[in-house]
């Protein structure tokens, strides 16, 4: 799966090119792949250039971190070497499969596909047996071997380890089976983290021991692993508050095997988060923490608020009016929290990456929720400075039928939604942006709340006949008060005061007759029932009547 959707896009359009083209885009982009750096950024029209040999001429001013780009050009030469039909056995140099590379270098599989995610470039071919499989040629797993040196050392160490740490090994593996009771998972992971060694080397070292001394044997002596039932049963009553070592006596298991049953499940909600961000040079620096922090605490210089943004709709619930009163953002302080946004984002994301399911701690799991509460803490003050344009927006949109309250509620999920999606470095505000989102949205919202409203209404008057004795709930009240509310928000502002002085709309008195307004106003009475009428047709026009009141003529 693509991480890039640019990069994807590519890969889709390169498997229509001619044949040769193809093999030498390919060819093309393993030569960048050997040559990325995982910790710099690359721009979309270099990779692109690198790869086709054309320079986009309107390409996206964008950044993509150079692990993502060497998982998707690995995912790129895979999708279009498929569609190249390649045999194997028809290439000049060898091309090593799966199983003749973890051979080679004394690795597992899994190591292999390790090797792939840091940039071992795989093409797929079709070997002699007819099947379709994943292959390697022999000049990039050298040449990748030659650049990570150190990285396929460390994976092919079975051999390596010195008689002495094989014994300490051996000794510990027996002592945490025999005493403590661990699996044989927990096992090996204690004792890799302890020596800092590879949990595969371990589980090498214990395993040929075994079959070598089977009257000795280490891991028949280790409790058996944790099934699925009981790790249900762990998160379940751990969920509802019973602390680990109530569940490890429970259960008869040592504590650590209850905590990493935790662990593991706190790591896959983790891994299972689908945060992106927008990248930015400044990211990869080593003081960018400190440089955001004081972008963010820049003072700027006091400004006078101007009217509009001074103005609060009269019209609005106090609990509305109240979000007026929080400041808008200045396009710097705007900047400065998109910027701080988006890298506590990179920062989660890349220390994921990082992430080894084996060796996972609490602190590491407490380093990626930090950095997503930070993400939030931020997120949660662009969009309190915004949700006044969430509210101008949907006033605008308000139909007969339609809720304000429901329209402001789906304008919030979409105003969180732009702030996901917003880059900042193309230099728009992001009212702008945010109010186009709103709109879209509306305008695909509000038809339906329509036709929820009209379906309503055809079944309250199926239901006219059917006798009701209850008393009306305080809530009707509440939904035709703010109906009342938002019709007479329409009118102007002497119109509005005839109405509800004449209607008894207000709390503060009783209805007043026209000769009452008339003098109360200063008007005549014939003033105020052409002011009167006047107001009635224009609500009557709001509330879509106008032409049912015509035919009814």
């Amino acid at each position: 799966m693509f991480r890039i959707d640019t990069l994807e896009d590519l890969a889709r359009q390169l498997t229509f090119s001619p044949h040769e083209a193809r093999v030498a885009q390919i060819a093309a982009a393993e030569e960048l792949l050997h040559t990325l750096d995982p910790a710099k950024a690359y721009p979309l029209e270099f990779v692109i250039f690198r790869v086709t040999g054309y320079r986009p001429r309107r390409a996206e001013a964008l950044l993509f971190p150079g692990q993502a780009l060497q998982h998707d050009l690995g995912q790129l030469i895979e999708v279009v070497s498929d569609s190249l039909d390649l045999h194997s056995a028809a290439l000049a140099e060898p091309v090593l499969s799966i199983d003749d590379v973890t051979e080679k270098f004394n690795v597992t599989s899994k190591t292999i596909q390790r090797w792939r995610r840091k940039g071992l470039p795989a093409r797929r071919f079709i070997f002699p047996d007819g099947k379709r499989r994943v292959g390697f040629l022999l000049s990039s797993v050298e040449r990748f071997v030659a650049i990570h040196q150190s990285q396929v050392a460390q994976a092919a160490n079975f051999s390596q380890v010195a008689d002495a740490e094989r014994e300490e090994i051996l000794r510990r593996a027996r002592r945490l089976a025999e005493g403590c009771r661990c699996c044989v998972r927990e096992i090996t992971r204690r004792i890799a983290r302890k020596l800092n060694r590879s949990p595969l080397t371990v589980l090498h070292i214990i395993r040929k021991f075994d079959q070598e001394h089977p009257g000795g044997a280490i891991f028949p002596k280790a409790a058996p692993a944790i099934t699925e039932k009981q790790k249900a049963f762990i998160l379940r009553k751990h969920e509802s508050g019973t602390d680990i070592r109530r569940l490890a006596r429970r259960l008869g298991r040592p504590s650590s095997d209850v905590y990493r049953v935790l662990l593991e499940d706190q790591t896959e909600r983790l891994k299972g988060r689908k945060i992106r961000f927008i990248d930015d040079p400044l990211y990869h620096q080593d003081d960018a923490l400190e440089v955001i922090d004081s972008i963010v605490g820049q003072q700027e210089l006091p400004r006078g608020a101007t009217s509009e943004e001074l103005r609060i709709p009269r019209d609005l619930p106090p609990y509305l009016q109240a979000l007026y009163r929080t400041p808008l953002l200045t396009p710097a302080r705007e900047r400065a929290l998109f910027l701080k946004f988006n890298y506590h984002k990179f920062q989660f994301v890349t220390a994921r990456r990082r992430l080894d399911p084996e060796l996972t701690r609490r602190r590491d799991l407490d380093e990626l929720e930090r950095h997503l509460d930070d993400a939030t803490e931020v997120k949660n003050a662009i969009v309190q400075a915004n949700l006044r344009l969430v509210v101008s927006v949907a006033r605008k949109h308000l139909r007969p039928g339609a809720s304000l309250m429901e329209l402001i509620s789906e304008g919030n999920i979409t105003l969180m939604r732009a702030v996901e999606s917003f880059d900042f470095h193309k230099g728009h505000r992001f009212s702008t942006y945010a109010t186009l989102a709103l709109m879209k949205g509306f305008a695909r919202s509000v038809p339906q709340m329509l036709s929820a409203s009209k379906k309503s209404s055809g079944d309250v008057a199926i239901l006219a006949d059917v006798p009701d004795r209850r008393g009306t709930p305080a809530t009707d009240s509440l939904v035709r008060r703010d109906e009342v509310s938002h019709l007479l928000s329409r009118l102007s502002e002497r119109e509005r005061a005839v109405l509800t002085a004449h209607f008894g709309l207000g709390s503060e008195s009783a209805a007043e007759t026209y000769d009452q307004l008339a003098e109360r106003m200063g008007l005549t009475k014939q003033r105020v029932r052409q002011i009167q009428q006047t107001a009635l047709d224009k609500l009557r026009v709001v509330a879509g009547v106008a032409d049912d009141a015509a035919a009814a003529n």
